[in-house]
């Protein structure tokens, strides 16, 4: 993914680094659209799991 403009690099104290930027126009829809996926798949195998129990 492009970014167009880096803000800032956090490390946490568990190695885990935070991020924090400006996206590029052009791939702001893709990736609101792979956001939009990713959460209704989670929802799906959520909705299996709790139908298992």
């Amino acid at each position: 993914m492009r970014a167009s403009q880096p803000r800032a690099a956090i490390a946490g104290d568990d190695g885990v680094h935070t991020v924090a930027f400006v996206i590029d126009e052009d791939q702001h829809r893709p990736l609101a659209e792979y956001c939009r996926v990713m959460l209704l798949r989670l929802q799906e195998r959520y909705e299996v799991r709790a139908q298992a129990r």
